[in-house]
């Protein structure tokens, strides 16, 4: 170590075998940068504060003698980015402040706890985050498993002036959510795993014209949560909604229109809403109509698992909506459109569907522009040609749980296709030459009765072959013994994997 006297910077990020910095690290008294990130190092090197001229550092693990731990972080003059760890060993409060992070020009700044963490002192935790405030300059922050039932004061007020992203998560004790609608620049917001959290109301938004800059929304793995008060004037910017793992959640007032499992808003507040993306992902029981209506600017729409929801609503043309999922939705059975989708939804470019319910595409054919589908039975495969137009443009098609033996027939496929793939099959024992002769990929995955390629071999058309668990197939395709293998050795790009491996 000490022929490296001169060193400037070392980066050791993603060492992943590293388990300890060395113990004379201190040496290298000239050291200006230390990243360390994604190692097993969990501890500082004892004398680590003489560093006095380390400006950049990724990580650090506060030790179990706090006072000592946080007085060397407080000493160092440190910018950028920083990422401290086990602040859970801070007992007193006064240690905290013995950090001086507030004085650090940092613009990413993570603070986390252990998550088996528990707290004596709900006080004390908040005291010790009070303590840890850093400066108005920060624009990135994560606060990862507080143990704290309340936020202290600089998150609840404007200190954070500048701040772009936060991230809170399983800040399991938490009982309410801070006014976060105040941070006027605050452009991303994720809050995940707020076990003490069962509303959200007036006290998330702190201001009338709340969340002024917000894009991206995110909650997920809210297990309690149950009523969301959600404000007409909040929210003006924002274009990605996300809402995963909150079964629990529900509308409450009748006044208001329930648009998806977890979000609830007044008739009119969305006519200019320049939401682009929203996505659930289980929920309540209670969405059987989703309107979307209410969302004339989305653009990916991804209802699963919502297990009351029947149909759409949508009166008039949609003129951004590409991308469209429907998984999981057990209740959902068909298409109810006033006018076909061709005239409403004109931009559509993605349809994936796995609910078994739908059989029948809706009168009118499908948009011209579609080019990637997710379909789940014979019979919509099967109308997929009358209902596309001749001039169809369409791609890629994946196929899910068919109860076929083989598959494709000839003419069953758009001549357009160029990608097809098929999961979970279990019955599937044969494939049809012809029907693949326009591929250029095709991806078979979990198909355990899949016995053989067809004898003719695979067209010279497709480039690129996946086989993914299908314990039959990967026998023959073995190089190079496998009876199959000359059919697929012309191909450049091919992976054959095994449930195995």
């Amino acid at each position: 170590m000490f022929a490296l006297y001169n060193l400037l910077i070392l980066k050791l990020k993603h060492c992943f075998m590293l388990e300890e910095l060395p113990i004379n690290l201190h040496k290298l008294t000239k050291l200006r940068c230390l990243e360390f990130d994604g190692t097993r190092v969990s501890k500082m090197p004892m004398h680590f504060g003489e560093l006095k001229n380390l400006q950049v550092l990724s990580t650090f693990f506060v030790d179990r003698n706090s006072e000592l731990s946080t007085k060397q972080l407080g000493g160092l003059n440190l910018h950028g980015r920083l990422s401290i760890n086990d602040v859970q060993n801070i007992l007193n409060p006064l240690d905290a402040l013995e950090a001086n992070v507030k004085d650090k020009h940092l613009v990413e700044l993570e603070l986390d706890w252990k998550s088996d963490h528990i707290p004596d002192d709900p006080r004390k935790e908040k005291e010790v985050l009070q303590n840890l405030q850093p400066s108005n300059h920060l624009e990135n922050l994560s606060i990862r498993n507080y143990s704290g039932t309340k936020f202290p004061s600089w998150v609840l007020d404007n200190s954070l002036s500048n701040l772009v992203f936060l991230k809170l998560e399983d800040c399991k004790y938490c009982l309410c959510l801070p006014p976060l609608g105040i941070l006027s620049s605050l452009k991303t917001l994720e809050i995940t795993g707020f076990d003490g959290i069962v509303s959200v109301g007036d006290e998330f938004y702190g201001s009338n014209s709340s969340f002024a800059s917000l894009e991206w929304l995110e909650f997920s793995n809210m297990k309690e949560w149950e009523e969301w008060e959600c404000k007409t004037t909040s929210f003006p910017r924002l274009r990605q909604l996300h809402v995963f793992k909150c079964p629990k959640l529900k509308g409450t007032d009748l006044k208001k229109v329930v648009v998806s499992d977890e979000l609830t808003i007044s008739g009119n507040s969305m006519d200019t809403s320049p939401l682009e993306t929203l996505h659930t992902d289980g929920g309540s029981d209670s969405l059987t109509i989703f309107r979307l209506d209410f969302f004339p600017k989305l653009r990916s729409l991804q209802l699963k698992d919502c297990q009351d929801l029947r149909r759409i609503s949508q009166e008039y043309a949609h003129n951004h909506l590409m991308n469209l999922r429907i998984e999981v939705c057990p209740e959902f059975k068909s298409f109810l459109f006033p006018k076909p989708m061709q005239i409403l939804f004109p931009s559509l470019t993605e349809l994936h569907i796995t609910c078994p319910e739908v059989v029948l595409f809706p009168d009118g054919g499908l948009p011209l522009n579609m080019k990637e589908m997710s379909l789940p039975c014979l019979k919509l495969i099967a109308s997929l040609r009358e209902n596309l137009d001749p001039n169809t443009c369409l791609q890629s098609l994946t196929i899910q749980h068919l109860d076929v033996l083989c598959f494709p027939d000839e003419v069953l496929l758009p001549r357009s296709l160029t990608s097809l793939q098929i999961y979970d099959c279990p019955n599937l024992k044969k494939m049809h030459y012809k029907g693949l002769c326009h591929l250029s990929s095709l991806k078979l995955v979990c198909c355990p009765s899949l016995q053989c390629l067809p004898a003719e071999g695979l067209p010279k058309s497709i480039s690129s072959l996946t086989i993914w668990f299908c314990p039959l197939l990967e026998k023959r395709c073995q190089s190079p013994d496998g009876e199959d293998w000359e059919k697929i050795a012309h191909i450049q790009k091919r992976a054959v994997r095994s449930l195995y491996e």
